[in-house]
């Protein structure tokens, strides 16, 4: 069914005149507000009539508020905090719009808050994992936004695809996306010492580390990836020790420190 078919003459403009008021940053919050109640109502009646399909339509339209932040911090909290409880409201019926959402656009954190609280996380997570690919973002801002906000969605959990795909982002292009993928790393969860990838992530990020055209930013990031997993260095410190920058050291037993920590500590 296409939106516009639910609309015609003098309600059409009215349709069109209430999207383009919510989707402008720069109109006063209130004609936003109005706009977004116009769609609420919208919705509610076509859900009323059995008219699923149509209704989902409609309130796809809402998301839109999601992907734009105003001025002023607190009306855009409140905006958006109105639609994700309302699309919340409406459960399963609102799970395809969201990942279509998720999908099409890079502002997306708030969306996949929605979509956790309906689809739970493992299956958000799943999603999440199906639509993110290990290709080289060629500098494209808006692709490396949204792999990182991903990456974040995976903090502290243990899911060999995106780890797999997050040692490809060691190398990418942009210093954000390979920042991500260390702080990914950094907050990991692998099975125990044993676990198989740990010798395939060490690898790669002493890789990384030994690179000369590493920034000093990305080694740091890497040594508190490896204090933080508590990794033993033992056989890797002299890949590491000339590009180790001030204040961190490798003590007798393998491990990263940092010297300050140290000082403390005697």
């Amino acid at each position: 069914m296409n939106i516009k078919g639910l609309f015609s003459g003098v309600s059409n403009l009215g349709f069109n005149l209430k999207k383009s008021t919510l989707m402008n940053k720069h109109t006063p919050s209130e004609n936003r507000c109005a706009a977004m109640e116009y769609f609420k109502s919208k919705t509610d009646a076509l859900l009323k009539k059995n008219r699923k399909d149509e209704a989902v339509e409609v309130a796809t339209i809402l998301l839109g508020r999601l992907s734009f932040t105003v001025s002023n911090s607190i009306k855009d909290s409140d905006e958006k905090e109105f639609v994700k409880e309302y699309i919340k409201g409406l459960g399963t019926v609102s799970v395809g719009p969201l990942k279509k959402y998720i999908v099409e656009n890079d502002s997306i954190a708030h969306a996949i808050d929605v979509l956790r609280s309906i689809e739970g996380n493992d299956r958000t997570l799943d999603f999440l994992d199906s639509i993110i690919t290990a290709d080289d973002t060629l500098f494209d801002d808006k692709l490396v936004e949204k792999r990182v906000e991903i990456l974040k969605q995976f903090a502290g959990e243990t899911f060999p695809s995106m780890l797999s795909k997050s040692l490809a982002f060691l190398r990418d292009s942009d210093d954000r996306l390979v920042i991500a993928s260390i702080r990914f790393l950094r907050d990991y969860v692998f099975e125990g010492e044993e676990d198989s990838r740990v010798p395939e992530a060490m690898e790669a990020m002493i890789d990384l580390f030994a690179d000369p055209d590493a920034s000093n930013r990305i080694r740091i990031e890497l040594l508190h990836a490896f204090i933080e997993q508590n990794w033993r260095m033992s056989g890797f410190k002299k890949k590491l020790e000339n590009g180790l920058p001030d204040g961190y050291y490798i003590n007798s037993q393998g491990y990263i420190r940092v010297i300050e920590d140290a000082a403390k500590s005697e």
